[in-house]
C-alpha cells in the first residue's frame, strides 16, 4: 500500500478529510493540522489509492507532558521528548474496512521504535477505543481527556 510522507501539496486533501471523518467535534484548522506536521514531520504521513488521492492521513508528534495538548491550538516547543502524541487518524469512508488504517498505525510504531520512543498516547474520540484496543493500545484510566475531545473521549497509551 502506498504510505508516504506528507507534502505540502497534499494539505487541501487532508483538511477535507478532516472535514467529513470528525462529526462529534469541531475539525481543527488547516493552520493547526501543519503544526503538528512541521514538528515532527517524520511522524506524519498518508495513503494515497491507484489515483494518488489522499485516503487516510497519520498525524503523531513528540510530545513531553503526561497530559495530552488541547485540540485547535499550535504545539509549544518540545525538548527531550521520550514520547509521541498520535493526534489525528482519518481513513476516508471508502477505506474503512481495508485496513489501511491499521497499517498506518503499524508504521508510526515502528517509527516510533526506530527512534527510541518509550510510549505513544491519543486520545480515542467518536468510539474508537476498540480499534485502539485492537492496536495494542490501553486506557489510561488515571488521565481525564480535556472536554475540547468531546464525551466519552479516552486517553490511551501504548508502551514501547
Amino acid at each position: 500500500m502506498p504510505i508516504n510522507p506528507i507534502t505540502e501539496t497534499l494539505w487541501p486533501e487532508i483538511f477535507e478529510l478532516q472535514s467529513r471523518a470528525y462529526v462529534d467535534i469541531e475539525p481543527e484548522s488547516l493552520e493547526v493540522l501543519r503544526d503538528k506536521w512541521l514538528h515532527s514531520p517524520h511522524c506524519c504521513f498518508v495513503y494515497q489509492d491507484e489515483d494518488n488521492k489522499v485516503g487516510a492521513y497519520l498525524l503523531a508528534h513528540v510530545w513531553g507532558e503526561e497530559t495530552p495538548p488541547k485540540l485547535y491550538q499550535p504545539l509549544c516547543e518540545q525538548n527531550n521528548c521520550s514520547r509521541l502524541f498520535l493526534h489525528d487518524l482519518a481513513v476516508s469512508a471508502s477505506f474503512n474496512g481495508s485496513g489501511v488504517g491499521k497499517q498506518m498505525v503499524q508504521r508510526l510504531i515502528s517509527i516510533a521504535k526506530q527512534h527510541h520512543y518509550q510510549q505513544i498516547q491519543l486520545v480515542a474520540i467518536q468510539g474508537s477505543v476498540p480499534f485502539w484496543q485492537k492496536m495494542g493500545f490501553i486506557v489510561d484510566r488515571n488521565q481525564l481527556a480535556n472536554e475540547c475531545y468531546g464525551e466519552g473521549a479516552k486517553v490511551m497509551t501504548q508502551i514501547l
